[in-house]
C-alpha cells in the first residue's frame, strides 16, 4: 500500500515507498491524540468541582490556597480525592502534550532523512511519557502514591525497570485492545537492547556517539554511532516502522482511556476512535482483510458523486475510509469524502 492521503503526497517523497502507509497511520494517531487534548483543554475539562460542606469550609479553603496553594487546601479542608484528581488530571494533560510534540516532531524529521535527530526526539516520550502514563492508568493509585512523596528517586527507570512489563500489562487491560497489544512484545520494542527488531540500540546510538557499556550496544571499531551513516539508506526507516505503529496504538489508547478519567468521552466517539485506530493499524499491518468487510457492507449503497460507479472497496480505499474518511473512485479516480465517524 502506497499513498493513504492522511497527509500531503510532497511530505511522503523521503520515506521509502512501502512504508508510507506505515508513517500516515502513526501521523493518523498523533493527529486523533491532538484533537482530544485539544477538546479538552478548550473546555477546561481537567478542572475539578468541589462543592464544600459549608461556607466555613470553603473560606479555610480560600485562606489555605492563598497561603500554599489550592491541592493542599483540599487536603487539609477534607477533599483528599479531589486533590488527587486535580494532580493527576494536570499530570494527564500535560505529559500528553508533552509527548504529543516529541511525536511530531520526530515524525517530521523521518519525513526530512534526519534519522538521528528523530530518534532523539522519540526516544523522550516513547521511553518516558509512555512508561509514566501507562503506570497512571494501569494503577492511577500506585502512580499516585508514590508521585505525592516528593522524592524522585522512587519514579526513576532504574525503580521501574523491572516492572515495566507490568506496568504495559496493567494497562492494556484498562483499555480494549484486548490481545492486539502484548505487554511483553511492547517492553522488548523499547527496552530490550538484544532485541533485533527493536528500538534499544538505536536510540541509544542516536544519543550517544560512544557506547561500550553493554556488548550488544557497543560501537563498531573505528567508527562513531551513526556518523557515518547514509542518510539515503533504508535500513533504519524499516526498523522504526516496524515498531512505531504497535508502540503508538498503545500510546493513544493509553492517553484515550485517562482523558476518559478526566471527563467520559461520548460514545459514539469513543467507539468511531476505536474502530478507526484499531483497524486502520490491521491494514497497514496486514492482519485483517478489512477491504472485503467494508466492501460487503458499503458498495451496494455508496456510489461516486462524480461518475455514479459504485464504491469498490480495495486495501487502499479501506485505507482512506477508516483514516482519512474519504474514498478514491477505481472508475475515474475522483475523490469522494465519506464520513466514516458518523457510522457511529
Amino acid at each position: 500500500m502506497k499513498q493513504i492521503g492522511v497527509i500531503q503526497r510532497a511530505r511522503l517523497r523521503n520515506i521509502p515507498e512501502n512504508l508510507r502507509a506505515r508513517h500516515e497511520y502513526c501521523f493518523f494517531l498523533h493527529d486523533q491524540c491532538v484533537h482530544m487534548l485539544k477538546e479538552y483543554a478548550e473546555k477546561d475539562a481537567g478542572l475539578v468541582t468541589v462543592n464544600f460542606q459549608s461556607d466555613i469550609t470553603a473560606k479555610q479553603f480560600q485562606e489555605i490556597a492563598k497561603a500554599e496553594d489550592a491541592v493542599e487546601a483540599l487536603r487539609k479542608t477534607g477533599y483528599p480525592e479531589e486533590a488527587k484528581r486535580v494532580i493527576l488530571n494536570q499530570i494527564t494533560m500535560a505529559m500528553a502534550s508533552d509527548c504529543l510534540h516529541h511525536i511530531f516532531e520526530g515524525l517530521k524529521c523521518l519525513e526530512k532523512r534526519k534519522i538521528v535527530v528523530a530518534l532523539n526526539l522519540l526516544r523522550k516520550p516513547l521511553k518516558d511519557n509512555l512508561v509514566y502514563l501507562a503506570w497512571m492508568l494501569g494503577d492511577e493509585q500506585e502512580f499516585y502514591n508514590e508521585f505525592i512523596t516528593g522524592d524522585p528517586e522512587r519514579l526513576t527507570h532504574k525503580k521501574l525497570g523491572n516492572v515495566r512489563a507490568e506496568i504495559f500489562s496493567k494497562a492494556i487491560a484498562k483499555t480494549e485492545l484486548g490481545s492486539l497489544i502484548n505487554a511483553a512484545v511492547l517492553n522488548a520494542l523499547l527496552f530490550d537492547r538484544g532485541n533485533g527488531d527493536g528500538l534499544e540500540m538505536l536510540f541509544q546510538h542516536a544519543v550517544h556517539l560512544i557506547t561500550v557499556q553493554y556488548i550488544e550496544l557497543r560501537t563498531s571499531p573505528e567508527n562513531f554511532n551513526f556518523i557515518f551513516k547514509n542518510p539515503a539508506d533504508d535500513d533504519i526507516y524499516h526498523a522504526v516502522y516496524g515498531a512505531l505503529p504497535c508502540i503508538l496504538l498503545f500510546l493513544a489508547h493509553v492517553s484515550a482511556s485517562l482523558f476518559d478519567r478526566i471527563r467520559p468521552r461520548n460514545k459514539g466517539s469513543s467507539a468511531a476512535f476505536y474502530v478507526r485506530s484499531v483497524q486502520g493499524y490491521c491494514l497497514v499491518e496486514d492482519k485483517l482483510q478489512m477491504e472485503s468487510v467494508l466492501d460487503e457492507i458499503l458498495a451496494q449503497h455508496v456510489v461516486c458523486l462524480i461518475c455514479g460507479s459504485k464504491l469498490k472497496v480495495t486495501k487502499y480505499n479501506a485505507a482512506r475510509i477508516v483514516m482519512t474518511e474519504s474514498f478514491r473512485c477505481t472508475h475515474c479516480r475522483g475523490t469522494n469524502a465519506f464520513p466514516f465517524s458518523w457510522l457511529f
